[in-house]
């Protein structure tokens, strides 16, 4: 396991409130589990593509403990509170040039560009530590999911076979991967 990387935190504002935005650490297991309990059943429905009731420990440990030269996930933390309010994720595939991308806001944050900057922080991430494309699955019932991703250049595509189901697909900017994509 890869050492901590402090020097991917920052602190940024959305609509005047001090934010810390870092990679996740295990010792955020705790308020994960808080953030999780302050989403919505609908929020919970449109991130795991299923009703999730609780996080189990060894889910809490996979968020949590990463390999940061691996896989990353940027979290927004509240400096007044130390409150989690939204994460973006990023896990590499079987293919190392490529990553799966997941993002989740609590409500009271949404339309306010937390889950746009936690997107561009891991975009960079990705492209920084050799990705050639960053993917995803979204409900098509969700879009304020793919407006973000539109908004950041994903392609998107309905996943044959499964009904109600697009892929996100966004290739390193250097166009590495962009012959991938047109097939």
């Amino acid at each position: 396991m890869s050492a901590y990387p402090a020097e991917l935190e920052e602190h940024w504002s959305a609509w005047g409130e001090p934010l810390e935005i870092r990679p996740i650490r295990p010792e955020d297991a705790a308020a994960h589990d808080a953030f999780f309990h302050r989403l919505t059943p609908e929020d919970i429905r449109l991130r795991f593509f299923a009703a999730v009731r609780d996080l189990t420990p060894a889910m809490l440990a996979r968020f949590t403990r990463l390999d940061y030269d691996r896989d990353m996930a940027f979290i927004a933390v509240r400096e007044a509170t130390g409150e989690t309010v939204g994460v973006a994720r990023l896990v590499r595939e079987a293919d190392p040039e490529v990553g799966e991308f997941a993002v989740v806001v609590q409500p009271d944050v949404k339309g306010h560009g937390v889950a746009g900057h936690l997107m561009g922080r891991l975009l960079d991430w990705a492209w920084a530590h050799g990705m050639r494309r960053v993917v995803g699955e979204i409900l098509a019932e969700n879009t304020p999911m793919l407006d973000l991703a539109r908004g950041l250049g994903f392609r998107l595509r309905h996943v044959p076979g499964e009904a109600g189901v697009i892929e996100a697909v966004l290739a390193r900017p250097d166009g590495s991967a962009v012959a991938e994509l047109a097939a």
